[in-house]
């Protein structure tokens, strides 16, 4: 039968409003849903999403897209709750990016009379917005970027052109067809003079027929891997001589006069911002889809039933094999990780851009960069692959498409390469790692404590592990992940002074780093939540989360340090009984995460239906049925042997 813990309303626990991040936003989360699964626009069983033609799905989320617009107006929802609405309909919209980086951008990166004009429209979706700055040639490397603003002394405006093919702004979200501005990044050239990226807020459709403005040339880029982003108009964008007036750029951090001078700002770092509120966004919502997975996957592992035990007569739950246990429950507790630990990332990101709009004062942005950085790198990637692991968990049936796996992959693949490649980005962290070794200031990062054993190498006790009770001690294992991260970290210095590329080993140490970092940070939580009355939960996925790491993580900790067999042994031993711990546990939170059926959109996570009957009733579904078009084609396909048959003979 169907799990009877799959419903679409959202009941509320302790434990829910502590994983949602606080009564506000399980409020919230309670309320958009309500408005979604009962408005037939984001019906999610009314069409076959996968079977849509591209052109089709696109249509329907432009009608998705419109009524949000209306809801969010109505519903007075905040731009936080219109982004979590957005996610919540999983397709990706083309109104996406409005909240989460063009608004944002015009808030932190306009002066205070510029957001005077252009916040509210914004704000009331007069205009249409995206941020373009990727190109064809550059992605990663910003300082590569070709587009160029030229000021125009004469006419008081930036005068913005592509100069080059690889010049085109490409996989800019939300412009292919949608947007009616976007925040262009563009070099400055002053009289000659070039000035670095600056961001100009660009028109590039007119307001009133949605026709591309002169000199602006757009195409939409076409299907995406996996058929993913369907709802995503991303474009291709060429300038050729467009004017806009000198009021447009924005001006908060830098200013060009009427005369031509230009005034350059006080905070080098302030380029940082834009990438830093993508992904501090990404750090705080990556865990909810892998977690979402992992729910369909536990509901639908523990339905199925599969071998029998020799003696019994009732075939086993699969979810209860070793081989199913031991890939859900290590990515339940990550996910959990990525969640709490990103909760606190984006909130001290919030707090810092209250401080910025305030006083101007962004002394704190650099390292803000740096941790979302690492865990843009870390989140995306353990994401993406907890995804397939999820699936393939699920068996032959997680390779169908209404499994909804397929989705969750192509959406959540995507973020390893967009706002940065993680090889490429990951590069940032180690720098940052070598910048405070070499100016001996690790001591102002509680996360590069590891530090100090390369400076002292016997510094810190020794690993006093002889039994599996000790490795939940969290100073045990932290010990593990210092000595690890300080043997990476000195393999690293040795590879660059000798020259050596680099940049694949970089992402090994940037993963190894925000290991610790999480790890630290999880346990912070814990400590926090210590008189709750579901600390154990919480406990019991931080030791799945340490110990599943320490299964690998020892392995980089090189002789004198290197575990003893012994050491070894009991951590493995310890780490079964981690997951036995957490198994016993896995209903309660999984429950508490409470993932409606209208979120998790599988037919193998049902209310009203098991997973045999969804698929069985997909099946009857399919739009190629009954193709009795084609039927005579099949017919005559099986008497081309013959025909042939018949005219070789005629030739003797």
């Amino acid at each position: 039968m169907a799990s009877r813990n799959i419903s679409n309303d959202v009941h509320e626990t302790p434990f829910s409003v502590f994983l949602w991040g606080g009564k506000e936003k399980f409020d919230g989360r309670k309320q958009i849903l309500k408005a979604l699964s009962s408005n037939p626009v984001f019906s999610k069983t009314a069409v076959t999403i996968p079977s849509l033609a591209r052109k089709d799905a696109w249509k329907r989320a432009v009608a998705q897209a419109r009524e949000l617009i209306v809801l969010k107006h109505r519903e007075k929802w905040t731009g936080s709750q219109f982004r979590d609405a957005v996610r919540m309909l999983d397709y990706f919209l083309p109104v996406q990016p409005q909240f989460r980086i063009f608004l944002s951008n015009l808030e932190r990166q306009m002066s205070d009379e510029q957001k005077a004009i252009w916040v509210p429209k914004a704000e009331r979706f007069e205009i249409l917005g995206s941020y373009a700055q990727t190109e064809l040639g550059h992605g990663s490397n910003v300082r590569g970027l070709e587009t160029t603003a030229t000021f125009d002394r004469e006419t008081d405006e930036f005068v913005i052109n592509s100069p080059t093919v690889s010049s085109t702004k490409y996989w800019i979200g939300a412009t292919g067809i949608w947007a009616t501005h976007s925040i262009v990044v563009a070099r400055l050239i002053i009289d000659g003079k070039e000035y670095g990226n600056h961001l100009f807020l660009t028109q590039l459709r007119d307001l009133n027929t949605q026709k591309l403005m002169p000199g602006v040339e757009i195409y939409e880029l076409g299907p995406k891997v996996f058929q993913g982003m369907v709802g995503v108009d991303n474009g291709a964008m060429q300038f050729h001589n467009v004017r806009i007036p000198r009021s447009q750029m924005l001006a908060r951090n830098a200013q060009v006069l009427r005369d031509g001078t230009y005034v350059p700002p006080k905070n080098t770092k302030h380029s940082y911002g834009s990438m830093v509120t993508v992904r501090a966004i990404m750090a705080e919502i990556t865990g909810y889809d892998l977690l979402k997975a992992v729910a369909v996957a536990y509901h639908y592992t523990n339905f199925r039933t599969q071998f029998w035990t020799k003696g019994q007569k009732e075939e086993n739950t699969v979810f209860h094999y070793a081989s199913v246990k031991y890939r859900l429950l290590p990515l339940l507790a990550k996910g959990t990780a990525l969640v709490l630990v990103g909760q606190n990332i984006k909130r001290a990101y919030d707090d810092y851009t209250e401080v910025v709009i305030k006083t101007g004062n962004t002394s704190q942005l650099e390292d803000l960069h740096l941790q979302t950085v690492g865990a843009k790198v870390y989140s995306t990637d353990i994401t993406a692959n907890g995804v397939e692991t999820c699936r393939i968990a699920c068996g032959g049936h997680g390779y169908s498409a209404l499994s909804g796996f397929g989705r969750m992959y192509a959406h959540t693949v995507n973020a390893v390469t967009y706002e940065g490649d993680n090889y490429v980005i990951a590069q940032q962290v180690p720098r940052a790692i070598l910048k405070h070794y070499k100016a001996k200031t690790e001591h102002t990062v509680p996360s590069l404590s590891y530090l100090e054993f390369l400076r002292i190498p016997d510094s810190g006790s020794k690993l006093t592990v002889s039994c599996e009770s000790d490795w939940f001690m969290p100073k045990n294992q932290k010990w593990v992940f210092e000595r690890r991260l300080a043997t990476l970290v000195k393999a690293h210095i040795e590879a660059s002074e000798a020259g050596k590329d680099t940049s694949f080993t970089v992402h090994e140490l940037t993963m190894a780093h925000c290991d610790f970092v999480y790890w630290r940070g999880f346990w912070e939580v814990i400590r926090k939540a210590v008189s709750t009355d579901f600390v154990s939960q919480l406990e019991a996925l931080a030791h799945v989360f340490s110990l599943s790491l320490l299964q690998y993580a020892h392995k980089d900790v090189y002789a004198p340090y290197a575990l003893t067999e012994s050491q070894r042994k009991s951590l493995s031993s310890a780490y079964d009984r981690a997951i036995d711990t957490l198994s016993g546990y896995s209903k309660s939170i999984i429950d508490a995460y409470g993932f409606t059926e209208f979120e998790m959109d599988s037919a193998l996570a049902r209310a009203d239906m098991d997973p045999y009957e969804a698929l069985f009733a997909g099946a009857k579904d399919s739009e190629m049925n009954n193709m009795r078009d084609v039927w005579p084609d099949i017919v005559d396909a099986r008497g081309i042997w013959g025909r042939l048959d018949k005219e070789e003979k005629a030739k003797l």
